[in-house]
C-alpha cells in the first residue's frame, strides 16, 4: 500500500500500519536527498529516522502535498543542524585534544600564573609609574610616552627605572621574564 493522506492523522496518533507506508514510501528518498549535503549513508539514515521519531510531536499538515514539503524540509534543517553541531564539535575536540598535551598545558598554566603576577605588580605601582611602565610593555620608545604625556624624556626613564627596581625588589622571576623588554 502507499502512504496518503488517509495515513497523516494516523500517523499522529502512533498508527504502526501508517508508519510502515511512511517509511517503505519516503525512508530512501529522503536518506538520498539528505546525502547530498555530504552525510555518509549511516549519518543520513539516523537523521530520517529521527525524523520520523519525532513526527507524533509534531503539528502535520493535512495534505500530502504539505506534508512531502514538511518531511523534506524536516529533514533538511535536521540535516543542517547535525551538519553545524557536528562542526562545533570537531572544533571543541581539537581545543580538547591540545589541553591534553601535557607540555602545552603546563605552559598555559605558566603563561597564565605570569600574566595573574604581571596584573598584581601593576595594580601596586604607583598611577604614573604604572601608565609608562605599561606603554613600556606595549612597546612604546621612552621619546614617545614622553611626547604623549608632555613629560621629559628624562621623567620617563625616572619611571621605567623606577619600575624596573621595583620588579626587582618584589618580583625577581617576573623581572627576569621581562628582560627582553627593557
Amino acid at each position: 500500500m502507499i502512504f496518503s493522506e488517509v495515513h497523516i492523522p494516523l500517523l499522529k496518533r502512533g498508527d504502526k500500519k501508517a508508519f510502515l507506508y511512511l517509511y517503505e514510501d519516503y525512508f530512501v528518498s529522503l536518506c538520498s536527498f539528505i546525502r547530498g549535503y555530504g552525510l555518509s549513508e549511516d549519518e543520513s539514515k539516523d537523521i530520517v529516522q529521527e525524523v520520523f521519531c519525532n513526527l507524533h510531536k509534531s503539528n502535520l499538515p493535512a495534505g500530502l502535498q504539505q506534508f512531502r514539503a514538511y518531511l523534506y524540509q524536516a529533514v533538511r534543517n535536521r540535516a543542517i543542524n547535525y551538519i553545524r553541531d557536528e562542526r562545533r564539535r570537531r572544533n571543541h575536540e581539537g581545543i580538547y585534544t591540545d589541553l591534553l598535551d601535557e607540555s602545552l598545558l603546563f605552559d598555559k598554566i605558566v603563561e597564565n600564573e605570569l600574566y595573574k603576577e604581571v596584573r598584581r605588580l601593576l595594580a601596586e605601582l604607583p598611577p604614573q609609574c604604572k601608565n609608562i611602565f605599561t606603554r613600556v610593555l606595549n612597546g612604546d620608545t621612552s621619546e614617545k610616552i614622553a611626547s604623549d604625556l608632555d613629560l621629559s624624556v628624562e621623567t620617563v626613564k625616572t619611571q621605567r627605572k623606577k619600575a624596573k627596581r621595583i620588579i626587582r625588589e618584589r618580583y625577581s622571576l617576573i623581572y627576569r621574564s621581562f628582560l627582553p623588554f627593557f
